[in-house]
């Protein structure tokens, strides 16, 4: 194997570079840490362990273990906030992690303490395969890029049974083919399937977990020998407890957590939460080598230099408190030991008086050709037996299976096909799936910097970026985007993850948004965080969207909710009104979430220009005006004290219409030319030109639409009938109470679709393009400073490193901007109830006939739908030309679910797991079958009822949980 460095350091994935993994490591004399008190703030509320009502909380075990930890903001501790090289994969397996913990499609308890997940080596790897690799934001020629091939294929909301498919070659994974393969921004990434390591010899490792009960978890892992010859392959379940001890440790424990071995095949995790036992079964041609353990500690902690402002070299030195190292006599038991023990034969580096913090089931599977086997864990308290029979252990799944199949059963429409079954399944496991612990206090991470002698930290860009946000404090279950691209929230992804999350569980989906409005999320000033990268960063404020959308998708009419999230949503808003350019009611403020939409970087504009009066920005704001309208009519109702919020609301949207509607030339951003809406560029000379990029920033503003009832708020109804004649064009009286609102005019709305169902320009076959395709053979030339700056129409991945290069707005499909504008339509579409002759227009502009918004809106869900469902060859589009997919059998069902997509291929572009919004799917098969479902809590607690499960599952003490 070629010997090239790994993110620019010293390490390499080479089995000739053994002697770094046979290092001793070295400690020193523990000393408690001064920090303590402080992070004692972010430790779970105690809970009384004898109760064991913690234990018996059905969402006590989950999904919530990260794919990635390591890259991360939260583990960054470098001066530059180049997070990627500061701690690499290869790092990860040495390095303790400080703010969590990452596996192979593992599990942990719902605080993150006691955490399970697989390693697998294949005999050839010069490491254990216990964790994702991908290429880092450097190293791939688009971004950050996982190089795997996984699959979340089921899972319910309490998690009573799971299921992921992890495909491993026999042959040794290609991590230094896959890192060396340079090429350029204009080339398409170079992907595991280009390495051929998947045309015949690999392992399908399909990994299931199962809960008889809340406190009770099964984990069966089938493992099938996809080649034609006789192979080996070690599996080795993992358990390990997050390292809390260490300094600094976000949850300071009280007592020490331990794996110690019972009775000679079984293993008690003991810790805060209780006594809990670790059986392992297993099925024929297993061999079970030995129970191994360790610590998870780091070889090395530069941690240690918190403990001196003034020292500034990094210290080689592993911190621990006096249990630890009193547990560590020879000082070698640290986190990757079982590598050096299984790949290197080094019998030194696991703990011989078998115990740690850190333990293993090493076992070895010899298989023939297209055979499988299966391996077994269970863990359970203490005072309870497990379950010896694999036969007994076979019924669980079977019987939850069942469960999830009666699930799935009520949540995907019943008219809905077969293959529309399959991706709405699949799409829904990757949203339960993508639940993660998430652990960060900015108030500790700050200090900890502070105190790394980093005097100038705060002075650069990385650290400006962090002042502000000490208040941020969190440690919570939250809907990541994607577990190993984006293992962190985003606040308006999460606004998306919550609306589809509602229709399968509504008091999670709620606890989500309320999170993000909660002190210790949401500033003072009423901002809500973006991401890690920048708390700072504007993202849209759809969650006022999503709040309305969530109320109104349930069956019963949650009234405190509203309200509660209403008022704390008006900071939030004052904090926006605060970004209204000039006092014109047209705001502009830099990010917006759509990365590189733009011709320049809104949130650091090119020298010369001052700022930019942004279509999408304001677009937004009339969106969260009038939902903040439609949220005070309602409360309205029970309470009339919010009339004059309605009215404030009322007054905000028209102002914001009105303004957005004016031509460029007169200060607003309407293009009367080109029929659309614009960006508008100003410069320090007293003048401002329109970007005329057409763009989903000037299809934004046509989401601010709806219809209101006015019937108990005869106030704001008055208000609306006696206002300015400038504000016609923007309402519609529909009755004698109800009226329809909009930030675009009819008229414009038509010029508008004119455009974006142009097949030149934004129509797709797999939907709306993110830019005109008008800029393929004509690209936009636009001079900043004498200097051209040029944007073409992209239809896959970026040709930049702009915003890290991993995403891309010029072009592909993103479906929760389709999304959005097939509820804009539907709004229009509804209007026909009212009117004699229904709206229509032309659809795709040039037809000769007339269609109506009902059958446009059906016909974008089926140019979207069309991304994951196999053509009239079985070949799926969000796959590509990878052939596998098309005619393996054991392939051929497998969708995954990509940020967004080639416009004009459907081919599935950037992060290949985000179904945080492309699980969309599933609204866009509601909506295609025209169900509109309401929801109520029963729903959820009927087929996973919170109690513990029939007496067949009921856990009694010293009593298997198969028990009749």
């Amino acid at each position: 194997m070629a010997s090239n460095n790994i993110h620019g350091g010293s390490k390499r994935y080479s089995k000739a570079d053994s002697k770094e993994l046979h290092s001793d490591s070295t400690q020193p004399s523990a000393k408690k840490s001064k920090y303590g008190d402080s992070f004692a703030k972010q430790r779970p509320e105690k809970e009384d362990v004898n109760s064991k009502e913690h234990i018996n909380d059905p969402l006590f075990w989950g999904p919530y273990l990260s794919e990635r930890q390591w890259g991360t903001v939260r583990e960054d501790y470098s001066p530059d906030g180049n997070c990627w090289d500061y701690l690499s994969h290869y790092d990860a397996t040495k390095q303790a992690y400080h703010w969590g913990e990452d596996g192979l499609l593992g599990v942990c308890d719902k605080f993150g303490m006691l955490c399970a997940s697989l390693a697998l080596w294949n005999k050839k790897d010069p490491i254990l395969k216990e964790r994702l690799f991908g290429l880092t934001g450097k190293e791939g020629n688009h971004g950050e890029d996982v190089k795997e091939l996984y699959y979340y294929l089921d899972n319910t909301p309490r998690h009573t049974y799971m299921q992921a498919l992890y495909r491993y070659p026999q042959s040794e994974f290609p991590y230094e083919k896959l890192i060396n393969h340079g090429r350029s921004f204009h080339e398409p990434e170079f992907e595991i399937f280009d390495t051929g390591i998947f045309e015949s010899n690999y392992w399908d490792i399909n990994i299931e977990y199962a809960k008889p009960a809340a406190h009770t978890l099964i984990c069966r892992v089938t493992v099938t020998n996809q080649s034609k010859e006789q192979a080996k392959v070690d599996v080795i379940p993992q358990f390990f407890f997050r390292n809390t001890w260490s300094k600094p440790s976000p949850n300071k424990i009280d007592n020490p957590p331990l794996f110690q071995l019972i009775g000679g095949d079984g293993v008690d995790a003991i810790y805060d939460m209780g006594i809990f036992r670790i059986n392992f079964n297993y099925g024929t041609n297993v061999t079970l080598n030995k129970l191994l353990f360790t610590e998870n500690n780091a070889e090395t902690n530069d941690m240690d230099i918190l403990e001196s402002d003034t020292d500034t070299s990094r210290s080689h030195s592993l911190s621990t408190d006096t249990f630890i190292s009193e547990r560590l006599e020879d000082k070698r038991h640290v986190k990757d030991a079982f590598h050096r023990y299984i790949i290197y034969d080094d019998s030194n580096a696991v703990n011989p008086k078998q115990n740690g913090t850190k333990c293993c089931a090493w076992m070895t599977i010899d298989l023939p050709g297209k055979s499988k086997t299966c391996v077994y864990w269970q863990i359970f308290p203490a005072d309870c037996v497990g379950e010896r029979s694999v036969v007994r252990l076979d019924e669980v799944f079977t019987f939850q299976k069942a469960k999830a199949n009666e699930f799935y059963h009520k949540v995907i429409p019943k008219n809905a096909t077969n293959e529309e079954m399959n991706i709405c399944r699949q799409a829904v496991a990757g949203l339960l799936w993508s639940k993660q612990l998430y652990i960060l206090n900015m108030e500790v991470k700050n200090k900890e910097l502070r105190n790394r002698h980093l005097i100038n930290y705060f002075r650069t860009l990385h650290g400006k970026k962090k002042i502000g946000w000490n208040h941020l404090s969190c440690h919570d279950i939250l809907l990541v985007p994607d577990k190993w691209e984006f293992p962190w929230f985003a606040s308006w992804d999460l606004a998306f993850h919550s609306v589809q999350f509602a229709r399968i569980d509504m008091s999670f989906a709620k606890e989500q948004i309320l999170l993000l409005l909660s002190d210790r999320y949401m500033h003072p000033n009423g901002q809500i965080p973006g991401c890690e990268f920048d708390f700072g960063d504007p993202n849209p404020p759809i969650i006022v969207w999503a709040v309305w959308k969530m109320f109104t998708m349930e069956g019963k009419k949650d009234i405190p909710y509203l309200k509660t999230c209403f008022n704390r949503l008006i900071f939030t808003f004052q904090w926006w009104h605060k970004l209204d350019l000039m006092n014109t009611h047209l705001f502009g403020h830099g990010f917006m979430g759509l990365d590189n939409i733009s011709l320049v970087d809104r949130t650091s504009l090119p020298h010369g220009m001052t700022n930019i009066k942004q279509a999408d920005c304001t677009g937004w704001m009339g969106l969260f005006s009038l939902t903040m309208l439609q949220i005070a009519l309602e409360l309205c109702k029970q309470d009339s004290s919010y009339t004059d919020m309605a009215i404030k609301f009322l007054k905000h949207f028209l102002h914001i219409a009105k303004s957005i509607n004016r031509p460029v030339t007169e200060g607003g951003l309407w293009d009367e030319e080109d029929k659309f809406f614009y960006d508008v560029a100003y410069f320090q000379e007293p003048h401002s030109t329109p970007i005329r990029l057409r763009s989903w920033t000037g299809i934004i503003p046509l989401f601010a639409c709806c219809s209101i009832d006015l019937k108990f708020c005869p106030l704001v109804k008055m208000f609306l009938l006696k206002c300015d004649k400038g504000f016609s064009p923007f309402v519609c009286k529909l009755g004698e109470n109800e009226f329809f609102l909009t930030l675009v005019s009819y008229t414009k709305l038509k010029m508008i679709l004119k455009t974006v169902f142009s097949d030149d320009e934004f129509l797709s076959p797999y939907g709306i393009r993110s830019l005109s395709k008008a800029y393929q053979d004509n690209p936009l030339i636009f001079d900043i400073a004498e200097v051209p700056v040029t944007v073409t129409y992209l239809p896959g991945e970026s040709n930049s490193d702009m915003f890290g290069g991993n995403s891309n707005w010029r072009g592909p499909i993103w479906l929760p901007m389709n999304y959005m504008l097939i509820e804009c339509l539907e709004k229009y579409a509804d209007l026909d109830k009212v009117f004699t002759v229904p709206l229509s227009i032309h659809y795709p502009t040039g037809s000769s006939t007339k269609s109506t918004f009902f059958t446009i809106t059906h016909d974008l869900c089926r140019r979207l739908l069309k991304i994951f469902l196999p053509d009239s060859l079985g070949a799926r589009p969000v796959h590509g030309e990878v052939e596998k997919y098309v005619l393996d059998p054991d392939w051929k069902p497998l969708v995954l679910f990509y940020e967004y997509f080639h416009a004009e291929s459907g081919r599935g572009c950037g992060a290949s797991h985000q179904t945080g919004w492309s699980a969309l799917v599933l609204e866009l098969v509601y909506k295609l079958h025209n169900m509109q479902q309401p929801l109520t809590e029963s729903f959820v607690s009927d087929l996973f009822p919170k109690p513990p499960q029939p007496n067949l599952y009921r856990l009694q003490p010293h009593q298997s949980f198969l028990h009749h």
